[in-house]
């Protein structure tokens, strides 16, 4: 969950994480699992973690890894209530990349949902890539939001400068030296929905005042439940689709990274 999303006034101060979140852990997990070395010793950055959800769900399937998860809206208060929050996992905070101390290298870093929200993401990504603890062995698992057609004022309460085509995508990362090992789309069903969403505000030509994101999601264990499964059985298909050379959009674009150099 985005931190501003974290922070959304509320009457339940207990904030659930919308089930897209889950949906979204498991794909990059599946997508990533191929990719990993479990004899070895791995640390794994999560940079713009928000509230350290993603991060603790992918300790739950590698225990062993060490986390440090990275976020610029972390202030000490904030630390400590996320760190209270997931207490039985050994998480480091750092509200900057370069404060990442300890660290010889990074086995993988992710980068989910965070270029949208940095104006100039190509320099962010080669700050990034020119720390000492990444070396070209180091995986980048990046996802953005998808097609700038689909930008509404969703997107821009959350802050985001772009939504990106794959093209764009591909472009800013070779511009930063990295090199796709994997790419594409997921959640193939959504942009359609988010195109309705799209076209009833320009319709009503109205501001949501209540738009506070997946922060203040509320559904039942049902609805929850079937959601997530919805969304995942919308990766499996799809990713078929993609194994007999037929690939198709999503309301979310990945990628899976080295330096090139």
């Amino acid at each position: 969950m985005d931190l501003k999303e974290l922070k959304v006034s509320s009457e339940d101060s207990i904030k659930k994480n919308h089930p897209w979140e889950y949906a979204r852990s498991k794909v990059v997990c599946r997508l990533l699992k191929k990719y990993l070395k479990k004899d070895a010793e791995n640390y794994v950055l999560d940079v713009g973690c928000g509230d350290a959800f993603f991060l603790t769900r992918f300790a739950d399937r590698y225990p062993d890894f060490k986390l440090i998860a990275v976020d610029t809206a972390f202030d000490p208060e904030l630390i400590s209530i996320i760190a209270a929050k997931n207490s039985k996992y050994n998480i480091q905070f750092f509200n900057h990349i370069q404060h990442v101390t300890n660290l010889r290298e990074a086995t993988v870093v992710f980068l989910l949902d965070v270029l949208e929200h940095i104006e100039d993401d190509i320099c962010f990504l080669k700050e990034l890539t020119s720390q000492a603890y990444i070396s070209p062995d180091t995986l980048f698992v990046i996802t953005v939001p998808a097609f700038q057609k689909l930008f509404c004022r969703h997107d821009l309460w959350l802050g985001h400068y772009r939504r990106y085509s794959e093209a764009l995508f591909k472009q800013r990362i070779e511009a930063a030296g990295l090199s796709a090992l994997e790419e594409g789309y997921f959640f193939t069903s959504l942009p359609f929905l988010r195109y309705i969403q799209k076209s009833f505000e320009k319709s009503t030509n109205t501001h949501n005042k209540q738009n506070q994101g997946i922060g203040n999601y509320n559904g039942g264990v049902v609805m929850s439940f079937f959601y997530e499964q919805f969304l995942m059985l919308d990766f499996y298909f799809f990713r078929f689709f993609r194994l007999l050379g037929i690939r198709t959009p999503g309301l979310s674009t990945y990628a899976i990274c080295k330096k090139t150099n």
